[in-house]
């Protein structure tokens, strides 16, 4: 019986001795000097099974934000549009050609990264009808000088070329190949994860990745085919992170933690040129001054938007200190910039008017289908009355009716939106014709100049606030939310999932 008692005791005092050595934690989590399993943590993100994971090819944009998770560029742009290298490893501009040297780096096929595979996503992007063409309109060629090197030889000198070298790589010959049942798969990348061979609706991280750990050990995707089954999952919690650009005006449905995404776009008013009073300078700067720009962000773009501090966004950090446009009205700037143009008496409704007794009138044009317009343009419309400037809001019924009434000059004075190129071209607005009629302007002189190499980026802005062809209001921001769990995440332009 005693014998029976101590081995008893024996084998009580193994297990207790065990249970201590297995560490104890609530988490799964363990060190490893022990055999416990570390517990996996993932989350969930929107995918559509119906469309393709290849950059280039893809339609929807939950699967056009999540191949970047699969394929790596060679700069990532930062919440202040400054380039961050990836696969590249050096970039040198010199006049009009740029040499990219790339980094030591391998597919997760195990091949390695060459000038040829670089080249080859570079045909796909510039060939197929996708958000990235229109970076390449300045390529003139793309050549090889030696497997780690690869040149782009440019139409015209871009001082900011670097930021458009955000599109992404796959391997040489990858993007065409296809499955045993004749389907297309996506191409091999290099990125932080790849697709699981044992379930297709599942991502897991790239144990060859070149650029440290990634965040989760796994992603599973949730087939959102279209909006209303974006909306669902993302109302039942079944997504971890959602992005918008805000520009529906629609803010995603989902309880979380909420990150500003800084966009390129600018809100602005634009002016016609056949109205001889708006073809004065001082007229528009007295416009300009009028503006409460942090009055519009908050009531009429809900705080999805900065204040517009030049003719660059405001976050771009080449340009943040050298532009100083007010976000407030200045009542005696404008006061004073209308008494430059003979505006001393105002009429008993308390608008300025001329010697003849014609009050300054100017008609406002915006499109019905944009809900922060609309609040924009009324917001404007009371602003500049507070300063004895007359404005008629003109609604056009839809963004057809508005565009052919721009395009036919019925109009004073217009709200519109123009989405600069990631390297800030403001060619970009006087090719579109956005300052139609006043580009013969000491601003354009110095544009022209800058891209030649002639002047400095200081010089633009200074011409841009002083001559005003148009008139900032705000720079867009996208919204990107995701789960309280997760811990604080980077985002950018170039990659919703950069921090991943």
């Amino acid at each position: 019986m005693k014998k029976i008692q101590i081995i008893s005791i024996i084998l009580l005092c193994l297990i207790i001795f065990s249970s201590c050595n297995s560490g104890g934690n609530s988490d799964g989590n363990a060190s490893d000097n022990n055999s416990v399993t570390k517990e996996k943590v993932g989350i969930a993100l929107p995918f559509s099974s119906t469309d393709s994971l290849n950059p280039y090819v893809a339609v929807t944009k939950v699967n056009q934000e999540l191949s970047m998770l699969l394929y790596d560029p060679l700069i990532k742009l930062d919440d202040t549009f400054s380039p961050v290298y990836y696969l590249a490893d050096e970039i040198n501009i010199d006049k009009q050609r740029v040499t990219v040297t790339l980094k030591d780096v391998r597919f997760t096929d195990n091949s390695q990264l060459t000038a040829e595979d670089v080249k080859y996503s570079f045909n796909q992007a510039k060939k197929t009808d996708n958000k990235y063409k229109p970076q390449f309109n300045n390529i003139k060629a793309c050549t090889i000088f030696d497997q780690k090197t690869v040149i782009f030889d440019l139409y015209k000198y871009d001082p900011y070329f670097v930021n458009l070298l955000d599109f992404p790589i796959f391997k040489n010959g990858t993007a065409e190949t296809k499955d045993s049942n004749d389907r297309t798969i996506p191409p091999v990348g290099c990125g932080r994860y790849v697709i699981d061979s044992e379930n297709s609706f599942r991502l897991i991280p790239n144990k060859s990745y070149y650029n440290g750990k990634t965040k989760f050990d796994y992603i599973n995707l949730i087939d959102t085919p279209d909006n209303e089954s974006l909306s669902h999952m993302v109302e039942v919690s079944a997504i971890d992170m959602i992005y918008s650009e805000f520009s529906d005006n629609t803010i995603p449905k989902m309880n979380g933690t909420q990150k500003d995404v800084p966009l390129t776009n600018i809100v602005y008013l634009g002016v016609n040129p056949n109205n001889h009073l708006l073809l004065k300078t001082e007229m528009r700067v007295a416009i300009s001054s009028a503006l409460s720009r942090s009055e519009i962000v908050k009531s009429a773009y809900f705080g999805f938007a900065t204040a517009a501090t030049g003719i660059f966004p405001a976050n771009w950090k080449e340009a943040n200190e050298l532009q100083h446009i007010s976000s407030e009205q200045n009542i005696k700037q404008v006061v004073a910039y209308l008494e430059q143009l003979g505006y001393n008496s105002k009429d008993t409704d308390g608008y300025y008017v001329a010697q003849t007794g014609e009050r300054i009138t100017f008609s406002l044009l915006y499109n019905k289908e944009n809900v922060s317009r609309k609040l924009a343009a009324e917001l404007i419309a009371q602003q500049l009355k507070k300063v004895g400037v007359e404005i008629i809001v003109t609604e056009a019924e839809s963004f057809k009716e508005y565009s052919e009434m721009i395009q036919n000059n019925d109009y004073d004075i217009y709200i519109g939106e123009v989405k600069l190129n990631k390297n800030m071209d403001l060619r970009d607005i006087f090719l579109k014709n956005v300052v139609s009629g006043m580009s013969e302007t000491y601003t354009s002189e110095m544009i022209s100049a800058f891209y030649e190499g002639n002047a400095d980026i200081s010089t633009v802005i200074s011409s841009c606030v002083s001559e005003m062809p148009i008139i900032p209001i705000c720079n867009r921001k996208g919204v990107f939310v995701y789960s309280n769990a997760i811990e604080d995440i980077k985002v950018s332009i170039s990659d919703i999932y950069a921090d991943l």
